[in-house]
């Protein structure tokens, strides 16, 4: 099948390539500002008055809990003001909070840092849905618009060994806050091109009149925060104080109360009617698994290169850059299976590769070569992030309303990010305790990671026993792998995809 033509509100190839490069530029940087952090965090902590180990993880933590509790509504308040409007808005927020973060220099506060880390987790919630809807509203179903979005998921590992290479360069040699302002600096221009380049035609909202539940907001955000508050925090305080405990109660009760406010509202965030739906709770329930022991992989990988390795940062960058080479061969590698496996097994799949990785680095010798373990762990571990994207996508496509998937990508993404947060949080929590009954760093790393493999190994029977759902794809017809490759493309990065329907409607 050949390339279908250039949608028409594009006015020429170049103007295409623009507006591709700028919205794709949202996923890059969104992982940008998890490796400009991460690699280089033992040159950060320290700097910004962080001593205590346990208090690391809140770097990453703080900034994955508000890309994933947010991305809830930021999807719906871009149908009802425009997804153009919340993409320029999303880089400039992006932009203020990288600035105020890199100030952290002169602060030379943990909790600041920690604090502008979060706020500046929100310019992502409101780039990542909108950005990807906007190229979905230019790209009818075809070629074209497959390509377009695998060009979009591919930025996401290029982004994190972009972001950490650079972050690492500023640390090692300049000044760390650099990084951060750089990516302030590069923000402020992509809104400013997000203004120039989106066709007039893409910058109406497509559900003017719609309501945004903003009371359900509010409160579904503040107990899932509260829960991951509790969790990373654990860490630092020890779960010995009664606050604590008081902290954990109070958000079960709040995300309760959420449910009941859905129940009664008449244009939920969180319709209760998609817990239905065969397959989904399941799903989700194993991409929680899979990426908070993901999240428990790449933080504990770079902690070992770098403290019991003894590794520079830019070293570490250049060790983790076979996330980037072997992620785009999965990505051609699952490509092909798209319709000819059943999604659930394609799940378990995906969980085993999570589990492998973490039980490769959890078991590697300190004295061991690179080239042994760790090279093989960060080899195989794309392959469980390539593969449970499309393969949930694949289940809510099959299985779900048009008119519900948007907001079950939506949850799906909320699911991954915070439970990336839950998983640091959990490690974290069992590296303290190892710690305090006088186990070596190397042995709290790797009962940490031993965590991951725990919980990676749980989302392997959860893809078995609870994510089956008939196989409805035909391999042989080749006009509906196309209709279906492009919905999986869409639900892969997270689409607001009812945009569509939107505006139909």
């Amino acid at each position: 099948m050949g390339l279908d033509e250039r949608p028409s509100c594009l006015r020429s190839f170049p103007h295409e390539i623009v507006f591709v490069s700028v919205l794709s530029c949202a996923q890059l940087l969104t992982q940008a500002a998890l490796g400009n952090v991460l690699v280089p965090l033992h040159i950060i902590g320290p700097a910004i008055g962080i001593t205590n180990p346990a208090a690391l993880p809140w770097t990453l933590a703080a900034y994955s809990l508000t890309v994933g509790v947010f991305i809830m509504v930021t999807g719906r308040v871009g149908d009802i003001f425009g997804h153009e409007r919340l993409v320029i808005v999303g880089y400039l927020m992006f932009s203020i909070f990288s600035f105020l973060t890199g100030l952290a220099a002169y602060v030379n506060n943990g909790m600041y840092f920690h604090i502008m880390r979060a706020f500046q987790g929100i310019g992502p919630t409101m780039l990542l849905p909108n950005a990807v809807a906007l190229l979905a509203r230019a790209y009818p179903a075809g070629l074209r618009k497959s390509i377009v979005f695998s060009i979009f998921g591919a930025t996401a590992p290029i982004g994190f060994i972009l972001g950490a290479l650079f972050g690492s360069i500023f640390a090692q040699f300049l000044w760390w806050p650099w990084a951060q302002w750089a990516l302030s600096i590069f923000c402020y221009i992509l809104a400013i091109l997000t203004y120039a380049i989106v066709p007039t035609e893409l910058s109406l909202a497509v559900h003017p009149t719609g309501k945004t539940d903003i009371l359900g907001a509010i409160i579904g955000v503040s107990g899932l925060v509260l829960f991951i508050f509790c969790w990373n925090q654990a860490p630092l305080v020890g779960w010995d104080k009664p606050y604590m405990y008081g902290i954990l109660i109070a958000s079960i009760f709040v995300i309760a109360l959420f449910v009941v406010i859905e129940m009664k509202t008449k244009e939920p965030i969180m319709p209760l009617s998609i817990w239905s739906v065969p397959g989904f709770p399941g799903v989700l329930g194993c991409m929680s698994l899979g990426w908070s022991s993901f999240g428990i992989f790449i933080y504990y990988n770079v902690q070992f290169l770098e403290i019991i390795h003894h590794a520079s940062p830019l070293l570490t960058t250049a060790m983790l850059t076979p996330l980037v080479v072997f992620g785009i061969i999965a990505t051609i590698a699952v490509s092909q299976l798209y319709g000819r496996m059943p999604a659930h097994y394609l799940l378990m799949a995906s969980m085993i590769f999570f589990c492998a990785g973490n039980i490769l680095i959890a078991t590697a010798p300190a004295n061991q070569t690179y080239w042994a373990q760790v090279f093989v762990a960060t080899m195989l571990t794309p392959f469980g992030m390539d593969i449970s994207f499309p393969a949930a996508s694949l289940v809510i496509s099959n299985k779900m309303p048009m008119h519900q998937q948007g907001v079950a990508a939506s949850m799906l993404n909320t699911a991954i990010n915070w439970s990336i947060s839950l998983g640091l949080g959990i490690a974290g929590t069992i590296e303290s305790e190892m710690l305090k009954r006088g186990k070596t760093t190397l042995e709290s790393y790797r009962y940490a990671l031993y965590t991951g493999v725990g919980l990676s190994g749980l989302g392997v029977l959860v893809a078995l026993l609870f994510c089956r759902v008939p196989k409805t794809v035909n391999p042989n017809d080749e006009e509906q792998k196309q209709v279906d490759s492009s919905s999986i493309n869409t639900m892969d990065t997270a689409i607001n995809a009812d945009v569509i329907d939107n505006e139909e409607k």
